[in-house]
């Protein structure tokens, strides 16, 4: 289920503009709650590191490939570039999914094979 609800960015161009911007908005919060708590019992730095650069791909996927800095207008020599642009989206959206649920995965994995008797689990 954890996956599912993280790859919803990468599936919201399915749906309109609005619930596609919320549904990204969702993942901010959502990978916070689930991520941080776990993590700071144990502080992975490399594990910090996938997620933040998750984060990021997946919020620059939607608003700096989305928005208007890379708008092209409709013209027979601009659809190579939109169709780029379009593909650079995708495939950063999709990675950034990914490596935010890899990084879930990790944090929570590395609870359970935690032998450090300082921490609690």
């Amino acid at each position: 289920m954890p996956l599912i609800v993280l790859l919803l960015p990468a599936l919201a161009h399915l749906f309109s503009e609005t619930v596609e911007i919320l549904l990204v908005l969702s993942i901010l919060p959502i990978s916070l709650i689930a991520f941080l708590p776990v993590w700071n019992r144990h502080r992975n730095y490399s594990i910090l590191r996938v997620f933040i650069i998750s984060l990021v791909l997946i919020l620059g996927s939607q608003f700096v490939f989305h928005g208007t800095l890379f708008e092209v207008a409709v013209s027979a020599e601009m659809m190579t570039g939109a169709f780029s642009m379009s593909i650079i989206r995708g495939i950063s959206m999709l990675t950034g999914s990914f490596g935010l649920a890899y990084s879930l995965y990790m944090v929570n994995r590395h609870t359970h094979v935690c032998t450090n008797p300082h921490h609690h689990h």
